[in-house]
């Protein structure tokens, strides 16, 4: 087992996947720039990636130090915090905009689903069930992160390769609609709005990740006499950048190739392109210095709080340019600056946590003063009588 040792590197890459989804997230300039800009993958894909990573990390040193149960209710307890953070802050959300949407169409826009059915909607949210537009990613992660345990137990037993091939198995079935042929359309009867992700496609992207995680806690992923395959992998990403941006011949490019780049389904080429940046990672194995990667990594360290934050953020903002039809040059500034609240946020809510932290150590090691024992008749009768 390795020593408990945080990669900065992850942290890192998954605090630079959220500025991106900020950026994205409001409609200016600047999320043109930002929309996949490395190739078909997304801030979404590299953010559930990570976090699988990171809980096959965290969680399987659990596993491996304590038992599964002591893992499950780690994961558990991890689950039920970010669906509080998720309800708690979509419900006063949604409740702000259904008495603001008459007065502000960009938000009667956003979450025109739920103001046809405003009840009904309320009614579903604390059972995942309505998800307005942003909040389909959190969903996501907490049903993943709920049943990994389980997920863990069955690699522990039968090895992570029954587990992945079955993950896959279902990938093909949400490839070719059968999920939807079989369950039909819900929103016929209930104001269901279950959001953009394919939970049976993106499982799969989540299983990868958390099999790496608990992998690379006993082995190293690729061995020094196999990482010649970072050529093929980045001669894959190479390609997939030059046709995102327009640099590689049309006439060489086969439109109906498109189809297979759906994000929402996670269609085959973008999963492809997905796999071709892990696979570089891991055998480049890049150490870049840590004063470089301090201000992404603190994004990540707390990418919780700010994701959570970045919501309304970007909700306020995407509100303000559309009311308000900006030009480019101020839109700009407006995406920049949702970009740039984040570290604030996160410096502050990292203050935070180690103030809290330092407080609760602080208290665990504050000796127990006993009273003194009487020494006279006098003294027996005014001291103070223990409880103990």
């Amino acid at each position: 087992m390795k020593p408990k040792v945080r990669d900065v590197r992850l942290d890192a890459l998954r605090g630079l996947f959220l500025l991106v989804m900020a950026g994205v997230h409001v409609p200016t300039p600047v999320s043109r720039l930002m929309q996949d800009p490395v190739g078909y993958n997304g801030s979404a894909e590299g953010f559930i990636f990570l976090s699988a990573c990171l809980a096959g990390i965290v969680y399987g040193r659990t596993y491996w130090q304590a038992d599964w149960k002591a893992m499950a209710q780690r994961m558990w307890k991890r689950s039920r915090q970010i669906y509080f953070v998720h309800v708690g802050i979509l419900i006063p959300i949604t409740l702000l905009v259904w008495r603001l949407a008459a007065r502000l169409p960009p938000l009667a826009n956003h979450f025109s689903d739920f103001l046809v059915h405003p009840w009904g909607s309320l009614a579903l949210i604390p059972l995942l069930l309505h998800q307005p537009p942003l909040f389909d990613i959190l969903p996501l992660y907490i049903i993943f992160l709920a049943v990994s345990p389980w997920l863990m137990g069955l690699a522990r037993r039968r090895g992570w390769g029954i587990v992945v091939a079955l993950s896959a198995v279902v990938w093909l079935v949400a490839q070719f609609g059968l999920d939807a042929r079989l369950v039909g359309d819900p929103a016929r009867l209930l104001p269901f709005r279950w959001g953009a992700f394919d939970l049976l496609a993106w499982q799969f992207l989540w299983v990868c990740g958390l099999a790496l995680g608990e992998i690379s806690l006993r082995r190293r992923l690729v061995k020094s006499k196999y990482r010649w395959v970072a050529l093929p992998a980045a001669a894959l990403v190479m390609l997939a950048f030059l046709t995102r941006w327009g640099f590689w011949p049309q006439a060489w490019w086969d439109p109906d190739l498109y189809l297979w780049m759906d994000k929402w389904t996670l269609g085959p080429l973008r999963l492809l392109n997905a796999a071709a940046w892990a696979v570089l990672f891991m055998a480049w194995n890049p150490q870049p210095p840590k004063w470089l990667m301090a201000p992404s990594a603190l994004l990540g360290r707390n990418s919780l709080a700010v994701f959570a934050f970045h919501l309304p953020l970007t909700i306020t903002a995407t509100a303000v340019v559309q009311e308000l039809a900006l030009s480019d040059h101020v839109q700009t500034w407006v995406g920049t600056l949702v970009m740039a609240l984040l570290f604030p946020w996160a410096a502050g809510w990292e203050f935070f946590k180690r103030r809290r932290k330092k407080t609760e150590t602080a208290k665990a090691v504050l000796p127990i003063v006993k009273p003194p024992s009487p020494t006279s008749q006098a003294d027996a009768k005014i001291a103070p009588v223990s409880r103990e």
